[in-house]
């Protein structure tokens, strides 16, 4: 019996701490729902390649400023590209404008914003988070289709976000190699407000091209 009680000690005291560990985690994942968006706190432990970069807080970003950015999200087919269509309609974009910018100021130092906007075309999924002069807008899913821009093609390409002035790819470098991540947006942080449709096809070869 001797034996036997420093196991069960030990043992009890493992489950206690995964236990507190479990609650901790579920603690910090705080949710905010309303209107289709449900937006989740989440550590930065969580976000790849993002070593050197200086997180800003408080996020301090007018209603105004955050409907521009999100009317200034768009994407497009990679098969067979036509013209580049919103992310979020200008309907969608205004009545979101005012949750991002509540929630926004709610994000404490060593978190981000994961969302999931539920619409009638479909689910749409990504993260936010900001920098100094920077807003970071990552997406996983459009409308219901994941992102996938496999070069080998062994999985179907889906889509990618089209940049617009203001607006840059994330880039990556491996083993010297730059990737570019066209499901992530770099945008500074102050957007003019856009115009109702894409530019013109004579400004958008200069965009893309950028």
């Amino acid at each position: 019996m001797t034996v036997r009680h420093p196991l069960i000690a030990k043992f009890f005291s493992l489950s206690l701490i995964f236990f507190i560990g479990g609650c901790v985690l579920f603690k910090e994942e705080r949710t905010f729902s309303k209107s289709g968006l449900t937006i989740t706190f989440r550590s930065l432990n969580a976000l790849d390649d993002v070593q050197n970069i200086r997180f800003r807080y408080p996020i301090i970003v007018s209603e105004a400023n955050i409907r521009n950015h999100l009317l200034s999200l768009y994407y497009q087919d990679i098969v067979s590209p036509r013209q580049p269509r919103s992310v979020f309609s200008p309907s969608v974009g205004s009545k979101l404008a005012p949750l991002f910018k509540t929630v926004l100021k709610k994000v404490k130092p060593g978190k981000y914003l994961h969302f999931v906007y539920q619409a009638s075309r479909g689910l749409t999924e990504g993260q936010v988070f900001v920098t100094a002069k920077k807003i970071h807008w990552r997406f996983f899913k459009i409308n219901g289709v994941v992102y996938s821009n496999d070069p080998l093609r062994i999985r179907k390409p889906t889509w990618q976000l089209v940049r617009v002035s203001g607006q840059s790819y994330q880039k990556l470098r491996t083993g010297g190699f730059e990737k570019t991540i066209k499901n992530r947006l770099i945008a500074n942080i102050n957007l003019p407000t856009p115009k109702n449709k894409y530019p013109p096809r004579s400004k958008r070869k200069s965009v893309l091209r950028k």
